[in-house]
């Protein structure tokens, strides 16, 4: 059987990136909403690898200081466009130098989970499929939190990202499994339910015990 097993919030815990919106003064639903700026979608073209960390960090500052140059008149409808904190100042976000998204990503591993890995490897193929972008992924290769898995399909790598059902069927025709032999993981509920609707056998993660006493039966 195949197990596919999301890595944030899973194998590693949810890491909020506060210290990233606190260095621009901005709330993270302003940062997401900023990179929507115009209909774009940079954060989630970084995430499908169509950005590297370089032209992410670069198309986000020539953003902000697009609107900085505007009256203040024309930054309050930016606002009230987005629906932006009616207390936002664009005058205030520093331009970015340095890649962010690598300097405040510390997450740490749920070692629970990773025993389950471990022994489900023993009789089973066991993949990682994860959303993430070139920062991200080359922290978890730094620290070696692949390196639990058979193989890792990452959505900057293969350009498709969850809940896309592509992105499910690309992993099982890669592995040759079929959905009716397929488990898969995540803590984000969308994820699963997508997954479900292809037939994939699906768990909910809430905990990493909780998903040890369901999927042991599998040793």
């Amino acid at each position: 059987m195949l197990f596919i097993f999301d890595m944030g919030g899973v194998v590693t815990n949810t890491f909020l990136m506060d210290s990233l919106y606190k260095e621009l003064n901005l709330s993270v639903t302003d940062f997401f909403k900023i990179c929507k700026y115009k209909n774009n979608n940079i954060r989630e073209d970084f995430e499908l690898g169509k950005l590297s960390s370089n032209e992410f960090w670069s198309n986000f500052n020539k953003i902000v200081s697009s609107i900085k140059k505007m009256s203040a008149k024309k930054q309050n409808k930016i606002i009230t466009q987005y629906d932006l904190s009616c207390n936002l100042d664009f005058n205030i976000i520093p331009e970015v130098k340095t890649d962010l998204f690598r300097l405040y990503f510390h997450p740490s591993k749920q070692e629970k989970t990773i025993e389950l890995i471990l022994k489900l490897k023993e009789k089973h193929r066991v993949v990682c499929g994860t959303n993430t972008n070139q920062s991200h992924w080359g922290n978890h290769l730094e620290r070696g939190d692949y390196a639990f898995f058979n193989q890792t399909y990452a959505s900057n790598i293969i350009g498709i990202m969850k809940p896309d059902p592509l992105f499910f069927e690309t992993i099982m025709k890669a592995e040759g499994f079929s959905a009716a032999q397929t488990f898969f993981t995540d803590d984000k509920i969308e994820n699963c339910e997508a997954a479900a609707k292809l037939g994939i056998n699906t768990h909910h993660f809430t905990s990493a015990q909780k998903l040890f006493e369901d999927w042991s039966k599998y040793f």
